[in-house]
């Protein structure tokens, strides 16, 4: 049940914030948050990480498609195992709320609203929480599987 909570919360956020984004930042325009670090700059991505395979949106959704499928498959067998697999549960419900926020927005629409900017050089990422969420959850999976095989 923790674990669905988890998933919910991760999707319900990012939904949220995408709305709260496209309702409140001006397309386009930056706005500072945090002096030299944070802004909140408002962009359509109509592709994936920095704009790869931007228009070639059937694409895009068969290979986030098939990459929520396979995290679905991978969660909800974390959600029901009585081993050390449940264990992961967590860590993938983040990484699941966040794909299936993109990819419902995506989906949905054609592209998906970034709006979080980080200022570390020139080609600095403009994302949002979804994407935060992918990343964030995929390195804790990752770190667990590497620690499980090095108990083996």
């Amino acid at each position: 049940m923790k674990n669905i909570l988890v998933f919910l919360g991760v999707l319900g956020l990012d939904l949220g914030t995408k709305k709260w984004a496209d309702a409140s930042l001006p397309l386009g325009k930056r706005r500072k948050v945090s002096k030299n670090l944070l802004y909140f700059q408002h962009i359509k991505n109509y592709g994936m990480a920095y704009h790869k395979l931007a228009g070639k949106k059937n694409i895009i959704l068969s290979i986030t498609g098939a990459f929520t499928a396979i995290y679905s498959f991978l969660f909800l067998g974390a959600c029901f195992s009585k081993k050390d697999a449940k264990r992961y549960g967590i860590p993938l419900a983040i990484t699941l709320g966040g794909a299936y926020g993109n990819f419902l927005e995506r989906w949905k629409k054609g592209y998906v609203t970034d709006f979080i900017y980080i200022k570390k050089g020139r080609n600095a990422p403009i994302f949002n929480i979804a994407d935060a969420a992918l990343l964030f959850g995929a390195v804790l999976v990752g770190i667990m599987s590497l620690k499980d095989t090095s108990n083996m």
